[in-house]
């Protein structure tokens, strides 16, 4: 009897101890369960401009050339913007599918030309860049002071070209200045899309600083030649001044637009005439700029003299010969005297 108590009592007390064990685990707040390994991190993508079929060397990129794709990759020098990429130029021809880097485009001073102009470099100094005032972006005219051996009297200055872009001047370019990465729509040279903190006061200070000793440096290096975009048909006089004469620019307001009127003058004469037989296409097509830079022009022709060679068109055929031994000027009867002008001799009449 008394055995039967006291295992009924280890049982009940057995119970109360389980039902404290339940109710403490039953009060403690869920816990999690560990992974099994290391969570994996989000996939992450990155767009990136491709060539959307075979894009030529040469042939500027249109809307419909590319197009914009995601990569788990991101390269450098490749582009995240398509707007960025149109209009550019491949320097190699580019597959379908590859993508489009900064390496792959035409890029420098070429691409500040427009079309139908090519970029010609002029001696300057001082006094022929009105100053030094001179800076990339800035329109000018380009008068010539041409000299005929030691005839003052026969020497003349004119504008030859009129509202000249300055692509460069010494050693500054135009559109040289540094642009971060979004402007140009590319990733950067780092691969990364991340965000960038904005410059310190002294970071700004410090940049300031290195403007200020790179405008110093300029000025302690007076520029000795300026590029400028100057349109084809004009490549050839304006290579005659250079040689032959001196040139000088005038600094003009940008939003002066005023040019003279060519057409109120006699065209001038060209090296080279168009061939006989040509048909209306054809004769038309002598006039255009890459046509007239062929044909070429004299120095004569540059200084206006009429009694050089008569005034034509590449448009129209040679028709007569310039004489090699003219006759001698015939002097009206009279009083005359001979002027010597170094080693040319000239008979006046009084």
């Amino acid at each position: 009897m008394n055995l039967t108590k006291i295992f009924a009592a280890i049982l009940v007390l057995g119970a109360l101890v389980l039902a404290s064990v339940a109710w403490w685990l039953g009060s403690r707040p869920a816990v999690t369960p560990a992974a099994s390994g290391t969570p994996l991190a989000a996939t992450i993508s990155y767009p990136v401009v491709v060539a959307l079929h075979n894009l030529d060397a040469g042939k500027a990129i249109a809307t419909g050339d590319i197009e914009l794709v995601t990569l788990p990759i991101n390269p450098s020098g490749v582009y995240t913007q398509t707007n960025a990429v149109v209009g550019k130029v491949p320097m190699v021809a580019i597959g379908a599918g590859n993508l489009i880097t900064e390496s792959l485009l035409a890029s420098g001073l070429a691409l500040k030309l427009s079309v139908g102009e090519r970029a010609v470099a002029i001696p300057v100094d001082e006094v022929a860049g009105a100053g030094n005032r001179v800076q990339p972006g800035d329109f000018v005219d380009v008068f010539v002071t041409l000299k005929q051996g030691q005839e003052l009297d026969k020497s003349q200055s004119r504008l030859l070209l009129s509202r000249v872009r300055v692509l460069s001047y010494g050693t500054a370019v135009i559109g040289s200045a540094p642009a971060d990465a979004s402007a140009n729509g590319t990733n950067g040279a780092n691969g990364a899309n991340d965000t960038v903190a904005p410059p310190s006061a002294s970071q700004q200070a410090a940049a300031a600083q290195t403007a200020q000793a790179a405008q110093a440096a300029q000025a302690a290096q007076p520029a000795h030649s300026a590029v400028l975009a100057t349109p084809v048909a004009d490549v050839n006089r304006l290579s005659l001044a250079i040689q032959s004469g001196k040139l000088m620019l005038a600094l003009r307001n940008p939003a002066d637009d005023q040019v003279p009127d060519v057409a109120l003058f006699p065209p001038v004469p060209f090296v080279l005439n168009g061939k006989s037989g040509l048909t209306k296409d054809q004769t038309e097509d002598l006039n255009s700029p890459p046509n007239q830079a062929y044909a070429g022009v004299e120095l004569t022709a540059l200084a206006g003299d009429s009694k050089s060679t008569a005034r034509r068109s590449p448009m129209a055929p040679v028709t007569t010969s310039r004489s090699t031994n003219p006759s001698p000027r015939k002097v009206d009867s009279g009083n005359t005297v001979e002027v010597i002008r170094g080693l040319k001799r000239e008979a006046v009449v009084f």
